[in-house]
């Protein structure tokens, strides 16, 4: 299903030239045609013929400057009608399926989240997926017409161009035509990707990585990934698979980690890890707070409880944890030298026991030229920043950017 501007509903850009217009009001916004024109290099009759139909399709508004040249008429400004139409987001991993209604500049009016409390079969996790985004739109009472598109985050490998995911590990699922079921369903073009690279696009837009050209999303949670952008694009490589940081070894002689191998970063620094490790370890330290503690009771946030409470134990555990994930963040910015590396999940919102473990080892382990500056951040999008980058996978489409025709 291809994206083609329609009056009374937005399915698509017709031509490369209006999303090219339609972006450049976005980023200089108010704007005029006027300026348009000059940034576009468009003549004025092109820029004037494409921002009337923008216009009459509600995509953009017009409003009057509050200041003229040389006490001339004042000039007509241009905005994005971010109100005007809705995206659907959903993000589905193998512990919740979350999925919500935005404006066109990521504003969240509907929130659905469904937990999961025993992994799905393929065709509950499909049926699953059509009742939460059908709820979305019965109960927001929002024209499906006014709807832009879908965009799903899937976690696990994904083939973004067929809009296929090919294996979720952690849902222990596989070859799900989400595209094609989903654009079936409700005849709205659908896009998909994996959940961390997917979170990269939305911190591109609405994080820690709005204006940064080069930089690394590290998430962590039931398991590991990392979500790359490269002068302000997301890599994917040829087999759609790059960012595995949670599958590089970083010890040959470490535990089995969940896809075989030994010693993977997962098999140590991933949320399940952490809590296996708590609960071994708790049981061999009596005069440990983490020993006193019911197996019920020991969870992430205890955990860092304890270690904010001086207990070695629990500082030891996050200590070990921040030092495996910061090495293999060493490694990624030896060979990558991004900008920034922004932080995402649970463990490094508690605390800045693994965040400071972290930025020592990315500290002592990468080689750096005098000029650079490398920067850790924590994201301040959380896991909302997984469905807001499936938000963004329709935003990036509609605002894509491309080589200007004359019209």
């Amino acid at each position: 299903m291809t994206f083609v501007l329609q009056k009374g509903s937005f399915e698509g850009m017709k031509t490369l030239n209006q999303s090219t217009v339609l972006n450049i009001i976005r980023l200089k916004e108010p704007i005029s045609r006027a300026e348009i024109a000059k940034f576009t290099k468009l003549t004025p009759p092109t820029v004037s013929s494409l921002v009337n139909e923008l216009v009459e399709n509600n995509l953009v508004k017009e409003e009057e400057s509050v200041s003229s040249k040389a006490g001339g008429r004042r000039p007509i400004m241009l905005r994005i009608n971010y109100s005007a139409h809705y995206i659907i987001g959903v993000y589905a991993a193998a512990e919740v399926m979350r999925t919500v209604l935005t404006t066109m500049d990521g504003k969240i009016v509907f929130d659905y989240v469904q937990k999961t409390m025993t992994l799905p079969s393929k065709a509950v996790f499909i049926d699953r997926l059509k009742e939460s985004i059908h709820y979305v739109l019965d109960e927001s009472k929002v024209d499906q017409r006014a709807i832009l598109g879908i965009g799903v985050a899937m976690h696990g490998l994904v083939d973004p161009d067929q809009g296929v995911a090919i294996y979720s590990p952690h849902l222990h699922l596989g070859n799900i035509p989400i595209k094609e079921i989903i654009e079936e369903e409700f005849k709205l073009p659908v896009m998909v990707e994996n959940d961390v690279r997917a979170l990269a696009i939305g911190e591109s837009w609405f994080g820690q990585g709005k204006g940064t050209a080069d930089f690394v999303s590290l998430s962590v949670g039931k398991g590991i990934g990392s979500g790359i952008v490269i002068n302000n694009e997301v890599y994917r490589s040829p087999f759609n698979t790059a960012g595995e940081i949670g599958h590089t070894v970083v010890n040959m002689d470490g535990p089995r980690c969940e896809c075989g191998n030994d010693g993977c970063l997962e098999a140590y620094a991933s949320e399940k890890a952490i809590l296996n490790k708590m609960k071994e370890e708790s049981r061999h330290y009596p005069e440990s707070l983490l020993h006193e503690m019911k197996e019920d009771q020991l969870s992430i946030r205890s955990l860092f409880k304890a270690a904010n409470d001086g207990d070695e134990l629990a500082m030891s555990i996050l200590n070990e944890s921040g030092k495996y994930l910061g090495i293999a963040a060493a490694n990624m910015v030896n060979i990558l030298k991004p900008s920034k590396i922004i932080l995402e999940g649970h463990i490094f919102e508690e605390g800045p026991h693994i965040v400071n473990a972290v930025k020592e080892m990315v500290e002592k382990y990468t080689f750096k030229s005098s000029p650079e500056n490398i920067t850790i951040v924590c994201s301040d999008l959380g896991k909302k920043g997984m469905v807001l980058g499936a938000v963004t996978l329709i935003l990036k489409k509609i605002f894509k950017i491309g080589r200007l025709e004359s019209v």
